[in-house]
């Protein structure tokens, strides 16, 4: 056994390659584990599989190669570099797997296909699979095809290239098999099904028979619509991107994304073909021939070879010249038509690569439309047509102009007219926009005048079609003023035009209905950037706020319908009076325009702001002469005008179209232009900064005037500075260049002064932009750049930042990233990617190093001659790292100096290649070599400058590089941390932590450089982490370790920067709102520092008056007070005195409802106004202070926990995924918290959190569900599983199917791991309800409903059936077929090893990470909270005392039997003190509050009514009843609870939940209250409805004993802790009620725990090994006597089964439960009336399914099927041939009936010896080997031998037992009769000998004071002890006496013991040994073993009880 077991010793990597199958199934399976488990996809752990994973799926082995292609799936799944693998693995897959005969190994090897298809491999594994198509194997050719056609089904033709799979159509519909020909036939229509119509011209040289029947099967699927089921890694990036967008948004996207999905172009399946190299040698000397005969014969071959649909890309231009040649010169109409169509053909066939000839061509085509020859005019159409494909409207404006202007023949003009009308029919809008509006229509409306008729109605067609694309109102503008008839031709045309290009939704139409959020996007001043003080704000810094407004393209423009003309002069004549003054203003005498327009200022400035109409104003005053008046004064006042209305109205952008040009242009009047800058600037503040300078620039460049032009930079510059940098650089900067490169030397002064306004808020990046001017122009900025360096940019004064003052300062600060990001994207960037060809990336792998060096520099000469670099690197950045760890010390310099190169030129881009480089970096910092460590370190510092330090602290990689141990590494990047951590913002914490140890660890390195910087980088870390953190890390250190290391960190948490107060101040305000004083957040408490505001020491500001009056105004309370208000607040809740916490949608009431209960329960005010904030930012601040606070003061979020939760609830229906994802993590640390306490949840706090915690659970987003099972599963700790069900069930009612799914899920799991008890309100309504949803439209619903069911269907069997009612037929087959699967892959017994490592089921895996439990953990000598039956906290145990200590007594005076640790724990309970209110906080420990903890005597008296009588209350003693009064009784009763046996039942239930723990201490305590509870009557009534999951806990706590070693857990802990769960499980089978609850699944599992214990040996290293023992064996007996024996046989029949499934299932383990089931079948006689045959039969016929007599033939021990048959052959006793009648003939196999009917007509025939006798003939007796001949030969001659006769037969006894199937015939026929009886008898004496010392040995390890006969005594009576009776024992007293007095052994010492007695095997032994065998004999098969001469008395006993 161990021999078989070595190799487990192994690492896994070697024992995936072992020579043994099964050392290589192991391997495997641990492998797939592994890979599962490891979190990061990209750890060094992956790379040593790397290698060997192509000999995964090429095992030889069968079912070595299923576990190998099962690890081969998780690996690829989860494994960042297995995509290298692809090539290799599919290789094998497509030769070794998918042809397999199993089809379950196909289907996995199809499976890691589709998977490397996922992770974006899906070229390599077609290659393969197409490969595979010229296999010989057809079997494997078909499954080639299928998984072809699966992955085309799975992630469609966008990711499968279709094309080379046409290319197979033919040899696959002409193979030899059929199965492949229909496997072929099924590819071809799936690929239909994506491609469509476009595959048929590729069948067309198919037979037609083929083509006849794959056109039937295209009408089959022609309707459908193919949608892609699975997505690339990519995809689902993106697809998890989008859904955190805006739901109306993500789903309008969606809509466009599908609608935009283009169709399969025919073309892209068709290959290119060359035509350049068949054109004739004498091609282009036939062109230039005199003769047209010639010149047609070249035109007309190149015509053929035109035919091609798809050209080969080349160089054309030769032949595009002579093409064009020929359209201008050629004389021939039939050579120049010919040509036409050639160059047509030419441009379709290149596409978008004949875009580089086609701008040479359109003035040659149109020029040709002047010949009159139909045929060259059809001919120049197409040809036009085709070439324009490529061509813009502005690259054919200049040709078309030409053809307009130049040309005066009316037949180019009108056909000009009509390609142009043709053109528009393929645009967009945006592609004819107002530039080219304003560029074609003039020219359009010149052929519109034009005499000829027909040039008039082609202008006329071209005109329709473009206001059809555009619209009418867009190009009016330009038509202007026409003739009503050309007005109406134009519009007729505009009907009849049909646009075919695709057009997306136009930006107003998609606008439209958003405008009714814009209060909600613009409500909240707080968004408002602030002014920041000048001592504080860097140049970057104090615009980042107004940028990123003016960045939001949700802001809602402030736009208003446009009025028409009639309604603006109705408005104005009501509004202006006088009357008069409207003529006045447009009077031509100036004075009266004049006082006019005064008089017009003051009644504007005399209206209130929503009395003014400002279009209205506006367009009054535009009216002619308007803003263009020649008058400067009256110009001056009307610009004063439109600045009051910009200022005083709601002046929105339609009114500053109206004004803003002709403003615009007064810039450039000396004498008005201040006034219309002052009109502008009123203009910018209203309607942002942003739209007015773009528009302004605009207008300035598209007129001619510099003045114009420098005066509206000048504007701008000086708007900058007022308002901050509030603008988008982009459209600017665009105007600059053009301002740049005018000849003007103002307007080039002016745009190199507005640069360096810009360069104070943009700095040096816009250097980096301009870099491309002339070097001139770059030298005149860089002057004016070096003039303001240094200088910061004035703190803005006006715009719509002002309002807010500082209270944006900490978003300026977030937002610092993004605004960089912003300037980085302003400069051009060059992709390099095509010069990383594969050959270069190949060579820096090179062998030759020189090689690698060559390829260096080559990419290093790419990388330094661009300026800037685009992220896409290809495979560069994965060479690079290889490089950088290169042996060769001068290829990493020189990688080193590449990747800083490259740091500069990526810019933030350097962000995607972080994870990937990083790595290296660190590991370089480890060289030996110092130029080596200084240029990584350098490289380092460069990459996070420009990527931020968050993405070197992202997966882990610092802590990875930490644990190389290298001392050189260590210190570098101890002291890069300390340098880079102190002024660092928003490194992730949890990131943090994990280097915490790594860096505790080696501040007292014996490297002294290492220790200095690891003690410098404490303070770094500790302004990041926090103190309590990085304390509770000391713990792993050792005791000298720690105390050095804390002082450390108490002289560092000294000098940590303390938060200044304004940034409190700004806060608070923030959270107010406007015109409120809030407080601001309170200070943190001296125990805790809140690290998360931490800033720079500069920013803290000196103190003056300012500080002290806003410190007064300070919240300084804590966060949250420890308060009984709770109580209160439930009992109001419960007697309706407020709002029942019960909503669909939250309303306002319940809100203001919390605002008061937090305020009564004096919650920090500056926390409330955080939590009730309209912004979700202070949402997360507040979850954050929640989160410092829970360490610093955990009771007080006890105290509080109602009002968090409630609070919580709110958030959940906030659209806000970073809010929820914060909160819910924060639930997390809660939970878990509450769980390690004990603490228990009550009704009314669950109900006002579980059903929208539930809701939760069908959000889109999967980090979110995955969050919220992970609360689920802590609730269940704290929390009732029954209560928690019926929540759950509720969600079942959902419309939402992702919920429905998730609830099922969740049921399915309680199910499993507490048992079908769990369900409310009853088993069989859950079950109905569950079973409703199996019909379910969506198929995930329809999966989790049918995996809910199979659960139950596990633990009841059939059952489940009747429970879930009638259902339909279809939901009955689903569900008979899913519980047929499960069946069959249920779960087998482990090895020793496994079965004690599998996981717990009641303690379900824990989500918290562990940072969480290491925070919440209590130090090792911390006392352990312990509860006694009194539910008070009684005084803490020592690890030595951990056995209920008493007051009086030795700590560790441990019960050493049954008897006296009942005595022990009974006077130690009545001993128990109970102790009122919270323990000391030094104890830190936690225990529940008085008013919530329950009193089980009195819950029992009120359960069971008033038991007290009057005579008894009048003896009572009064003195005594005052003393012993306490407190928490009678608080009990305050419970939420209404009613008794439910709060009971919730206790119980929690108890059980504690049951199973690592920490054995509290296992401890909830064994001794739940036994407590067993022996009170009303907790032990509810205890017998919770049964199986009771059992279930104390199965799961078994297994973690087994598991349990010396090095965590003490000895004698562990003992006791077995002793009580034993005692437990004696306690539930020595009652009836309980014992016969016990379901079939829950027995399997602990009797398959119990036998494992005793077969794994682990008992011996306990002091109670004997009293363990002896409760074990006590204990089996009382399961086969009280369990239910239906549930008992089949349980034991099924483990029967699982042994044989599992190979590595220990003989031992297989022979007791052999053992278990004979002595059941001794007395399933009497059981007949209670037992289910057919369940019995179910479960034989399952077994004898799966294991048939064929399969045994290769198995060294048939027992197992003996054992079956003989059970078979006992229920044939009892029933005969009606047995069968049990079963239907369809659910009966073979094997069974055949059994059945041989017993049945030989059950009366055959005595036993006649049995015996056909047992020996059939048995096939062993050929002894050569060494086995030469042994029995020796033991043959010691018998012979007169002094060694005893010595032989005792060896010959020895070996038979060790060789039962050796046949010694051949030794025994050459001695005499004598000699052999001889022989036999003595081996017969020998045999009686053993089995009565070995009985004597069992019987004396049992316990005089149980009074019970052990399992092992039990299980060796004979068939006739079945009904114990006085006479029958002293009938086989006196029977074998007289057998021992016949074999001379009557005066042996009874009381001896053989040897074997005390061996390793000794539990085994005395379990279940040397049961007789008379109960085989029986059926016709051969017994397990040889037949003594007692069990042939037995067997004749029973025979003649048999006859009588």
């Amino acid at each position: 056994m161990e021999e078989d077991t070595e190799f487990t010793k192994l690492p896994v990597d070697e024992q995936c390659v072992h020579k043994s199958w099964k050392a290589r199934v192991h391997g495997y399976e641990e492998a797939a584990k592994l890979f599962r488990q490891i979190p990061d996809e990209k750890a060094p752990e992956w790379n040593k599989y790397l290698g060997i994973m192509k000999k995964f799926a090429a095992d030889s082995n069968a079912a070595a190669q299923e576990k190998g292609l099962e690890a081969l799936l998780a690996y690829v799944e989860n494994a960042g570099p297995a995509g290298r693998t692809v090539g290799e693995v599919m290789s094998n897959i497509v030769s070794k797997c998918l042809g397999a005969p199993k089809a379950k190994t196909k289907e996995l090897a199809q499976q890691v296909a589709l998977m490397y298809i996922e992770i974006e491999k899906q070229d390599a594994v077609m290659d393969e699979l197409i490969k595979g198509f010229e296999q010989k194997n057809p079997k494997v050719v078909a499954a080639c095809i299928n998984t072809a056609s699966m992955a085309l089904n799975e992630f469609s033709h966008k990711v499968i290239t279709v094309k080379p799979l046409i290319k197979e159509f033919p040899k696959l519909l002409d193979h030899r098999d059929k199965i492949v020909r229909d496997e072929g036939k099924a590819l071809i229509v799936e690929t239909y099904r994506w491609v469509g119509d476009g595959i048929k011209p590729q069948l067309s040289h198919l037979k037609p028979v083929q083509v006849t029947e794959l056109e039937a099967e295209f009408e089959k699927v022609s309707g459908e619509k193919a949608v892609a089921k699975r997505y690339l890694r990519s995809q689902q990036q993106r697809q998890q991107a989008a859904a955190a967008a805006d739901e109306v948004d993500g789903e309008d996207a969606a809509e466009e994304e599908e609608e935009a999905a283009p169709p399969i172009d025919p073309l892209d399946l068709i290959d290119p073909v060359d035509i350049l190299s068949k054109l004739p040698k004498d091609f282009y000397e036939k062109l230039e021939a005199k003769k047209w005969q010639e010149r047609k014969e070249a035109m007309d071959e190149l015509d053929k070879l035109l035919q091609n649909p798809k050209l080969e890309a080349g160089d054309y231009g030769e032949l595009v010249r002579a093409l064009k040649k020929i359209i201008n010169k050629d004389s021939n109409v039939m050579i120049v038509a010919l040509a036409g169509k050639c160059l047509a053909a030419l441009a379709n066939g290149l596409k978008k690569k004949f875009q580089t000839y086609a701008s040479a061509c359109v003035s040659s085509v149109l020029e040709k439309f002047k010949e009159k020859k139909q045929n060259v005019v059809t001919a120049m159409r197409d040809a036009i047509d085709a070439v324009s494909q490529n061509l813009t409207l502005e690259a054919m404006l200049e040709d078309i102009t030409e053809a307009i202007e130049k040309n005066k023949n009316p037949s180019v003009k009108a056909e000009t007219m009509s390609f142009l009308a043709r053109y528009f029919t393929k645009c967009t809008p945006q592609m004819l926009d107002k530039k080219m509006l304003k560029a074609y229509v003039p020219l359009m409306l010149k052929c519109l005048n034009d005499p000829d008729a027909g040039v008039r109605e082609s202008a006329a067609e071209a005109l329709g079609t473009a206001m059809k694309l555009v619209s009418e109102k867009a190009i009016m503008p330009f038509i202007g003023d026409i003739e009503n008839i050309k007005l109406q031709k134009i519009k007729e045309c505009c009907d009849k035009a049909v646009i075919t290009a695709k057009v997306g939704k136009r930006p107003a139409a998609a606008a439209a209905p958003k405008p009714k959020e814009a209060p909600k996007a613009a409500a909240p001043p707080a968004r408002k950037p602030a002014s920041a003080p000048a001592k504080k704000a860097p140049a970057s810094k104090a615009v980042r706020p107004a940028a990123k407004k003016a960045a939001a393209p949700k802001e809602v423009a402030n736009t208003e319908r446009e009025m028409a003309d009639e309604e603006v002069e109705a408005a104005a004549a009501e509004l202006i009076e006088p009357p008069t003054l409207l003529t006045e203003l447009v009077d031509a005498n100036w004075k009266t325009r004049l006082a006019a327009a005064e008089q017009y200022l003051q009644l504007v400035a005399c209206k209130e702001k929503a009395d003014l109409p400002a279009q209205v104003l506006v367009r009054t005053l535009a009216r002619k002469p308007g803003l263009k008046d020649g008058n400067f004064q009256v110009m001056k006042v009307k610009l004063d005008v439109v600045k009051t209305i910009a200022e005083s109205s709601k002046f929105s952008r339609t009114c500053a179209n109206f004004c803003l040009q002709d403003v615009a242009e007064k810039l450039g009047d000396a004498k008005v232009g201040t006034a219309a800058a002052d009109a502008l600037t009123a203009m910018a503040e209203t309607l942002k900064l942003d739209y007015v300078a773009v528009e302004v620039l605009t207008l300035a460049f598209n007129q001619k005037s510099p003045k114009v032009q420098q005066e509206a930079m000048g504007w701008l510059s000086n708007a900058l500075k007022d308002f901050g940098f509030a603008i988008q650089p982009k459209p600017v900067l665009d105007n600059i260049r053009k301002a740049l490169a005018s000849t003007n030397v103002a307007v080039r002064t002016s745009a190199i002064s507005l640069l360096g306004t810009l360069y104070l808020y943009m700095g040096d990046p816009l250097r980096r932009v301009m870099e491309s001017e002339k070097p001139a122009i770059v030298q005149q900025i860089n002057a004016e750049f070096d003039k303001l360096e240094g200088q910061r940019p004035p703190t803005p004064s006006k715009g719509m930042t002002v309002s807010t003052g500082e209270d944006n300062s900490e978003s300026v600060e977030d937002d610092g990233s993004n605004e960089q990001d912003r300037f980085q994207e302003l400069l051009p960037r060059a992709d390099i990617s095509d010069q990383l060809t594969e050959t270069l990336i190949a060579q820096l792998s090179d062998t030759n190093w020189k090689m690698r060096d060559e390829a260096l520099q080559k990419i290093s000469a790419v990388v330094t001659a661009n300026a800037h670099l685009t992220a896409n690197l290809g495979e560069l950045p994965s060479a690079l790292a290889k490089r950088i760890t290169d042996s060769n010390k001068i290829i990493c310099q020189t990688t080193l100096g590449l990747c800083r190169q490259l740091a500069d030129r990526l810019g933030n881009h350097t962000k995607q290649h972080v994870r990937t480089l990083a790595p290296a970096m660190f590991q370089a910092l480890g060289d030996s070599k110092t130029q080596i460590r200084a240029l990584a370190v350098e490289c380092i510092k460069a990459w996070a400058e420009q990527s931020g330090l968050k993405e070197f602290y992202e997966g882990e990689m610092i802590a990875d590089a930490l644990k190389t141990g290298n001392p050189f590494l260590k210190a570098e990047l101890f002291q890069w941390m300390a340098e880079s951590l102190t002024n660092a913002k928003r490194i992730p914490k949890e990131e943090l932590i994990a280097c915490v140890p790594h860096l505790l660890a080696c501040v007292e390195d014996r490297n002294a450089d290492v220790r200095k910087n690891a003690q410098d980088a404490i303070l770094p870390m500790m302004i990041h982490t926090g103190y309590e953190p990085m304390v509770r890390q000391t713990q792993k250190l050792s005791a000298v370790s720690k105390t050095a290391v804390t002082t450390m960190l108490e002289k560092a948490r000294a000098n940590l920067p303390a938060k200044p107060a304004p940034a409190a101040t700004k806060s608070s305000a923030k959270a107010s709102g406007p015109g409120k004083k809030t407080a601001p957040p309170p200070v943190a408490a001296p125990t805790k520092v809140n690290t998360n505001t931490i800033t720079k020491s500069k920013s803290i500001p000196k103190p003056g008056a300012s500080r002290s009056k806003k410190e007064e105004e300070q919240d300084l309370s804590p966060l949250l007070q420890v308060n009984n208000l709770k109580t209160q607040r439930m009992a109001d809740e419960q007697k309706l005195r407020v709002l029942k916490w019960n909503f669909t949608l939250p309303r306002d009431e319940f809100v203001d409802q919390l605002k008061e209960q937090m305020a009564t329960a004096a919650v920090n005010k500056s926390l409330t106004d955080k939590m009730f904030h309209a912004d979700f930012k202070f949402h997360l601040k507040a979850i954050e202070s929640l989160s410092d606070f829970l360490s610093v003061n955990p009771q007080a979020t006890v105290s509080n926990l109602d009002l968090i939760l409630k609070w919580l609830t709110l958030r959940f229906f906030d659209t806000n995924p970073s809010v929820l994802l914060k909160g819910l993590e924060y639930l997390l640390t809660v939970f878990a918290m509450l769980a390690e306490d004990g603490y228990n949840m009550p009704e009314i706090e669950a109900a006002s959190f579980i059903p929208y915690l539930i809701l939760k659970s069908g959000d889109p987003k999967d980090s979110v569900r995955n969050s919220v099972k992970n609360i689920m599963q802590q609730i269940t700790l704290i929390y009732p599983c029954s209560r928690l069900f019926s929540y759950v069930m509720e969600g079942l009612k959902s419309k939402n199917s992702r919920q429905r799914t998730e609830c099922l899920e969740e049921l399915g799991l309680l199910i499993d791991n507490y048992g079908i008890s769990v369900s409310q309100p009853t088993p069989a309504a859950a079950l109905k309800e569950i079973a409703k949803q199996i019909s379910d439209r969506d198929n995930s619903v329809r999966t989790a409903a049918l995996n809910c069911i199979v659960m139950a269907w596990h633990q009841e069997g059939e059952r489940v059936f009747n429970m879930i009612g009638q259902i339909s037929e279809k939901d009955r087959s689903l569900l008979l077929e899913r519980i047929k699967r499960a069946s069959k892959t249920r779960p087998v017994i482990k090895t020793a090893e496994e079965a004690a490592s599998r996981p717990t089921k009641a303690v379900r895996p824990n989500a918290v990470a562990q940072e969480v439990a290491e925070r919440y953990s209590e130090p090792e000598d911390a006392p352990v909270p312990t509860y006694s039956s009194s539910s008070g906290p009684s005084r803490e145990s020592s690890p030595e005392e951990i056995v209920l200590s008493s007051d009086s007594g030795p700590a560790n005076d441990y019960p050493h039997n049954w008897d006296q640790m009942q005595r022990f724990r009974d006077a130690v309970s009545a001993k128990s003190v109970l102790r009122l209110g919270p323990n000391p906080p030094q104890q830190r420990q936690r225990p529940i509050s008085a008013a919530f903890r329950l009193d089980y005597d009195l819950l029992g008296e009120m359960e069971n009514g008033p038991s007290v009588k009057a005579p008894q209350l009048l003896k009572m003693d009064m003195e005594d009843i005052t003393t012993d009064v306490r407190l928490p009784k009678l608080e009990a009763t305050k419970h939420v609870s209404t009613s008794p046996s439910s709060a009971v039942t919730a206790t119980i239930e929690l108890h059980i939940g504690r049951l199973c723990n690592h920490k054995l201490e509290r296992s401890i305590e909830a064994c001794r209250e739940v036994d407590t509870m067993m022996r009170r009557e009303a907790s032990g009534k509810s205890l017998v409805t919770l049964t199986d999951q009771l059992l279930v806990a104390v199965n799961n706590q078994l297994q973690v004993l087994q598991k349990a070693t010396t090095d965590t857990h003490d000895l004698q802990i562990m003992s006791v802790n077995y002793t009580l769960l034993i005692a437990i499980l004696r306690s539930i089978f020595s009652s009836q009620q309980m014992a016969t609850r016990a379901s079939q699944t829950v027995i399997r599992d602990v009797m398959s725990s119990l036998l494992l214990m005793l077969v794994e040996q682990k008992l011996e290293r306990f002091n109670t090994e004997d009293q363990i023992v002896r409760l074990t064996n006590s204990l089996v007996v009382r399961i086969i006597e009280n369990a239910d024996h239906t549930r008992l046989v089949t349980a034991q029949v099924r483990m029967l089964h699982d042994c044989i499934s599992n190979q590595n299932t220990p003989p031992k383990f297989t022979e007791l439960v052999m053992k278990s089931l004979w002595k059941v079948m001794r007395v399933i006689e009497q059981w007949q009336e209670q037992l289910d045959f057919r369940a019995v039969l179910r479960e034989v016929n399952h077994f004898l399914e799966d294991f048939p007599s064929h399969t045994w033939k290769d198995r060294k021990d048939l027992t197992p099927l003996k054992t079956i048959k003989t059970l078979v052959h006992s229920m044939v006793q009892l029933k005969g041939a009606a047995l069968l009648t049990f079963l239907s003939k369809e659910d009966t196999c073979y094997e069974l009936t055949k059994i059945v009917n041989k017993y049945v007509s030989s059950s009366e025939a055959k005595p036993a010896r006649d049995v015996q006798q056909q047992q020996q003939q059939l048995a096939s007796p062993h050929r002894l080997t050569k060494s086995t001949h030469h042994q029995l030969a020796a033991i043959f001659k010691k018998i012979g031998s007169k002094d060694q006769t005893n010595e032989g037969l005792e060896q010959l006894y020895d070996f038979r037992r060790a060789n039962p199937d050796a046949d010694i015939t051949p030794f025994l026929e050459k001695a005499s009769q004598f000699f052999q009886e001889y022989i036999e008898k003595g081996l017969k004496g020998i045999e009686l000998e053993r089995s009565r010392q070995s009985s004597t040995a069992a019987s004396s390890l049992s316990s005089p004071q149980d009074g019970e006969a052990e399992l092992g005594s039990y299980l060796r009576q004979g068939a006739g002890d079945a009904v114990p009776s006085a006479d029958k024992a002293n009938y086989y007293k006196e029977k074998l006496k007289a057998l021992q007095q016949k074999a001379g052994l009557a005066g042996q010492n009874e009381q001896s013991t053989d040897n074997r007695a005390g061996d390793s095997n000794r539990n085994q032994s005395e379990l279940l040994d040397n049961l007789p065998r008379s109960v085989l004999t029986e059926s016709n098969v051969s017994p397990p073993r040889q037949t003594d001469a007692a069990s042939l008395e037995l067997i004749k006993q029973r025979l003649e009880r048999l006859k009588r």
